[in-house]
């Protein structure tokens, strides 16, 4: 038996269907108000999540191969992405963070935080002698550099998690006290320049703080919590939740937590605010279990295991302290929740990554 496998794949399909709940809620009155048919939401529906499964596969099978050998070859090919994104991208809501292949739209930058962790890893497996901290200002550097890519999109809040990820896997991992002072100590300064440089960011703040008394970003911000307490203990019920008739924009992204715990509330089954969460906790404490199995047989499988599983739960976690009201609006989606292919894929294959890790991680008993 591998119980820790069994409950990784119930907590990723649970969150799954979490997403097609609340998709399928919002899509009923987008057909109805403004004409969508919801047969098209059921193919999209399929197409993303068939994507989605071979994203998943393909990152159980390179589990098993040795894919640090093109750890660069992955990095700079995202990082290309992000060029080719600021040059020729979509722009959409003042933002350039979409680039069209044959008539398909993604966005780079969910899949660049996980080429920067394959990185990551190969750096530290082959030139760290198993000691973070005499890799740690290069590994500290190369993700400044991509976090600054993105942010020029701009896209301030994933560059923002991203940079904060990077520094929390390697404190984790084993940074000394002044590279952990001086870190943080960058990130400061990078926030501070970014609330000076770009106006959506400090009016994000300012309402966090309480110095915008109106405006979009704050009826956004009231209303996710109006959502959070209308749904109380036990929801509004399936479809029935107010705020997707335009009082909440993005109810089926930036704010999928607040929308879905409206209609289920905090222990509604199955997709209630609780059980959200302890899905996300489940899947990072088995990837975390994993990784630490994985130790002593491979470096860089065991970081990478470690990486990928810190950079999903903050992004979850950020997304849903959001929603609660407890960080500033950001923008970013919750994992495998909220509508999005790009996002789909680039999990699901961390994911699928993950799982295979936690099957290798029982042969150490």
């Amino acid at each position: 038996m591998r119980p820790r496998v069994y409950i990784t794949i119930l907590a990723l399909i649970w969150l799954v269907l979490c997403g097609l709940l609340l998709q399928w809620s919002v899509i009923m009155y987008k057909s109805v108000v403004y004409g969508i048919s919801p047969a098209s939401f059921i193919i999209n529906t399929v197409i993303r999540l068939f994507v989605g499964i071979v994203a998943f596969i393909l990152g159980m099978i390179l589990f098993k191969r040795r894919i640090e050998r093109y750890a660069d070859v992955i990095l700079w090919a995202s990082v290309g992405l992000l060029v080719i994104t600021l040059v020729f991208g979509k722009t959409f809501g003042g933002a350039t963070r979409w680039i069209s292949i044959l008539g398909f739209s993604f966005q780079p930058s969910e899949f660049v935080k996980y080429a920067l962790i394959i990185y990551m890893g190969k750096v530290f497996a082959y030139e760290s002698d198993k000691r973070i901290y005499r890799v740690f200002w290069k590994l500290l550097f190369i993700s400044s550099v991509i976090a600054v890519l993105v942010a020029l999109q701009p896209n301030i809040s994933t560059a923002s998690v991203l940079l904060f990820s990077v520094i929390v896997v390697l404190i984790l991992w084993g940074a000394k006290p002044l590279q952990i002072i001086t870190s943080f100590l960058l990130f400061l300064i990078l926030a501070m320049v970014s609330y000076n440089t770009f106006p959506h960011v400090r009016d994000r703040i300012n309402i966090f703080l309480g110095k915008e008394e109106s405006g979009i970003r704050k009826a956004q911000v009231v209303q996710a919590k109006v959502a959070l307490v209308s749904g109380g203990v036990f929801g509004r019920g399936p479809g029935k939740g107010l705020q997707k008739l335009g009082y909440l924009p993005s109810s089926d992204k930036d704010f999928a937590y607040s929308y879905i715990s409206e209609e289920y509330g905090l222990l509604g089954f199955p997709a209630g605010g609780f059980w959200i969460i302890l899905m996300i906790i489940l899947i990072t404490w088995n990837g975390v279990w994993a990784s630490d199995k994985l130790a002593l047989q491979d470096e860089y499988k065991s970081f990478v295991c470690f990486g990928f599983s810190v950079i999903y739960f903050i992004f979850s976690a950020v997304h849903i302290l959001v929603n609660i009201g407890f960080l500033p609006p950001t923008g970013l989606t919750l994992p495998f929740v909220s509508y999005g292919g790009s996002s789909l894929m680039a999990n699901a294959f961390a994911m699928g990554y993950i799982t295979r890790a936690i099957i290798e991680g029982y042969k150490g008993f």
